[in-house]
């Protein structure tokens, strides 16, 4: 049972809440012991209760996800795990995870409550509301950035909130496509919202936001603002890299067909992944080998 209730949490989705730390290295606080205890302390509250946000949703779509053909093997939708028993468990996680959420941070608590409220209202409204699905997921990842930054109390920069929203838009796009593409005349009976899009215009519509999302980033790495704040004029030489990660999103998109399910396309794809790793690596020599005596605030 427990196996099963883990599997229900979606662990592997927790990749997303990765996003908190982006406060804590664009701050340059990266290697400051406490700030970076209390991101992760903020990472663990802040997953749990998207987890717990998970099994509210699963047992609410339950009826829908048994006709999906991947979907119908989850916990709740398959009858292996009782609902009961899934929602007793959630019952204890949350308010622990609440509780942790505001012994780090009021206002880190207040913002995880209302991604938690913001999340129950897109599960009943937003998410069958065309385009406005879509961007709702991406606000969430917004909130994401902005309770690990205010954690640690520090600002973060509206370009790379402006980058997150984007970026988050794009796969979102990608995974509402996949999900056509895979259910074909079906994906309408899966999800009702299904039938106000087309391949066409999904295909537009990424176009657009992965062209938005590089003209941000980009924005982002010439701002004087950002040259002030990191201590580094040189942050374009990161630009190559964030095209590189786009364009093949794209190709896996297009090419390997899994843009239905985005965080396993990404956990999955070696080239994603190193160029993650890369680029951040680049960012941290960057900001700590160019050192220019400016205070590390971000504007």
């Amino acid at each position: 049972m427990i196996n099963l209730y883990f599997k229900l949490m979606r662990i592997p989705q927790w990749v997303k809440n990765v996003i908190l730390f982006a406060g804590l290295i664009f701050s340059k606080k990266i290697f400051d012991l406490s700030s970076l205890t209390k991101v992760c302390l903020a990472f663990f509250c802040f997953s749990l209760v998207a987890s717990c946000q998970y099994v509210f949703n699963d047992f609410l779509d339950q009826k829908e996800d048994a006709k999906h053909p991947e979907k119908k093997h989850r916990p709740l939708a398959s009858g292996e795990l009782d609902s009961g028993i899934a929602l007793a468990i959630t019952g204890v996680i949350l308010p622990i995870a609440l509780i942790g959420a505001y012994k780090l941070s009021p206002v880190f608590f207040y913002l995880t409550i209302f991604y938690l409220l913001f999340n129950m209202l897109y599960s009943k409204v937003l998410k069958h509301i065309v385009i406005l699905d879509v961007m709702s997921i991406s606000i969430g990842f917004v909130l994401r950035a902005i309770a690990g930054a205010v954690v640690i109390g520090v600002e973060f920069s509206h370009w790379l909130l402006l980058c997150t929203f984007m970026l988050a838009l794009f796969w979102g796009f990608s995974k509402r496509r996949g999900e056509i593409n895979i259910l074909k005349t079906d994906a309408g009976k899966h999800r009702k919202i299904l039938e106000e899009y087309s391949i066409e215009f999904l295909d537009l519509m990424m176009a657009v936001v992965a062209t938005l999302t590089l003209v941000s980033y980009v924005m982002y790495t010439v701002s004087a603002e950002t040259a002030k704040s990191l201590g580094t004029p040189y942050m374009v030489y990161t630009v190559p890299i964030v095209v590189y990660a786009i364009f093949r999103s794209l190709y896996i998109i297009y090419i390997k067909n899994m843009g239905h399910n985005p965080t396993k396309a990404i956990l999955t794809d070696v080239s994603v992944l190193s160029s993650g790793f890369i680029w951040l690596l680049l960012i941290l020599f960057l900001m700590f080998g160019n050192l220019s005596g400016h205070t590390p605030v971000l504007h």
